[in-house]
């Protein structure tokens, strides 16, 4: 395959050239570039990543080849000190495995001894050597054993879909390519059930197949037969996944209780999702809803799930909803289509301050009983009480954290007269 006639300046360098007369030295047969392109063309590679297996298969039935070359130029520069760097593999046109690869990069520099001599200044010396060093260690002969290799090539099997419940039914597709032969007869089954197959063309088949009843992965097995009526065998190109079991999830969070008004504090509630058994996942939805059970706030995804949701107390429509609770829960449907849900978890928005009251409940030569009373949808957390002397002379203080107390009481600073 060309390796690409890279540039430098003015200078142009033709590495496949150059390439392919080295392997001529080494006793290669090189088939003519205009009998591969000619291949090309009629396959419709246009580069080399459109090689499949059965693409180089079939090079070497056409071609009567044993082996490709292919590789490509990484760096080519010139200057005061050129630099090149090319790799390479070699293919067996009767597997498609690698057999041999190599990789050589060098500077002109390289090669320079005491005092600088040595130093290589002319690019296209440099190629030539790298070349050179490149393909040491080609092997120089390939053998091939095509006695128990397929005449044909299935490229390509799936089902549709792959993961699915018991009993329902699923698509099986297989394309198979002839490389050496005719293809009389090919059979495909998963455990015992054989998949009744159509084709049109002969290379695309199809067919149907209603799943097992049990939970487990089951592997596609294909049976080809030539006209000699030779049986191969081909295993692992696909399989199918019955999953009957819902996932389970649960939701958790950090803090119920958001107060959304900006303020850095509580402005949002984190809701983290965990995966506590599931195969694979192929939807989500995140549902927040009102005591009436409508939805003020939703969010949906395909795949795996986020590390978290963040809800700022916003509907929809990016509005801050009303004070009261609200209950968000998580929908999963994994690739089977088992649905599952969490339990609806609370969360309580409240931007209101509280009301409080406070009240003198008794009054005693020395002390007093006052009532405290607080009014707010979502627990309290922290409250003061503080005792004035005067105007603003502080006094007592009784603080703490949680609900209220419903009485505290207050002692009377005695006067001295005299």
């Amino acid at each position: 395959m060309p390796f690409g006639t890279p540039a430098s300046g003015d200078f142009s360098i033709d590495v496949t050239r150059l390439v392919t007369d080295r392997l001529s030295k080494y006793n290669f047969d090189v088939i003519p570039q205009d009998v591969l392109e000619g291949f090309l063309v009629e396959r419709r590679i246009r580069r080399s990543d459109f090689l499949d297996r059965s693409a180089v298969r079939g090079m070497g039935t056409v071609l009567k080849a044993d082996a490709l070359l292919m590789g490509s130029v990484g760096l080519i520069a010139d200057g005061e000190n050129p630099k090149v760097s090319i790799n390479a593999q070699m293919i067996d046109c009767l597997e498609a495995v690698v057999i041999w690869a190599n990789s050589v990069s060098r500077t002109g520099a390289d090669y320079a001894t005491f005092l600088g001599l040595g130093k290589i200044t002319s690019l296209k010396q440099l190629v030539e050597i790298t070349v050179d060093e490149l393909l040491k260690g080609l092997p120089g002969t390939v053998n091939l054993d095509s006695s128990r290799l397929s005449p044909f090539e299935v490229v390509h099997a799936s089902f549709s879909p792959d993961v699915l419940r018991g009993n329902e039914s699923a698509r099986l597709s297989i394309e198979v390519r002839e490389i050496t032969g005719k293809v009389r007869d090919i059979k495909a089954f998963v455990l015992d059930q054989e998949v009744d197959l159509n084709t049109e063309d002969g290379r695309w088949y199809a067919g149907a197949i209603r799943a097992p009843t049990v939970e487990g992965v089951y592997p596609l097995k294909i049976y080809v037969t030539d006209r000699w009526n030779r049986l191969f065998r081909v295993d692992a190109m696909a399989s199918l996944m019955v999953q009957n079991t819902p996932p389970e999830v649960a939701l958790s969070f950090r803090q119920r209780v958001i107060s959304p008004n900006n303020d850095g504090i509580n402005d949002y509630v984190l809701c983290i999702p965990e995966v506590l058994k599931a195969m694979a996942l192929q939807a989500w939805t995140v549902e927040i809803v009102d005591r009436a059970g409508v939805i003020v706030r939703s969010e949906e995804g395909m795949g795996s799930l986020p590390e978290g949701f963040v809800w700022r107390g916003e509907n929809n429509q990016y509005k801050t909803v009303a004070d009261g609770t609200y209950f968000c829960r998580l929908v999963v449907e994994d690739k089977a289509g088992n649905k599952t849900a969490t339990t609806r978890e609370k969360i309580l928005v409240d931007t209101t301050p509280p009301e409080v009251a406070l009240t003198v409940a008794q009054d005693h030569e020395d002390s007093v009983t006052v009532a405290l009373k607080a009014d707010d949808v979502s627990p309290i957390n922290d409250w003061q009480v503080i005792v004035y002397q005067g105007t603003d002379a502080e006094g007592q203080k009784f603080e703490g954290h949680g609900e209220m107390p419903a009485t505290l009481k207050l002692a009377k600073k005695k006067r001295i007269t005299g």
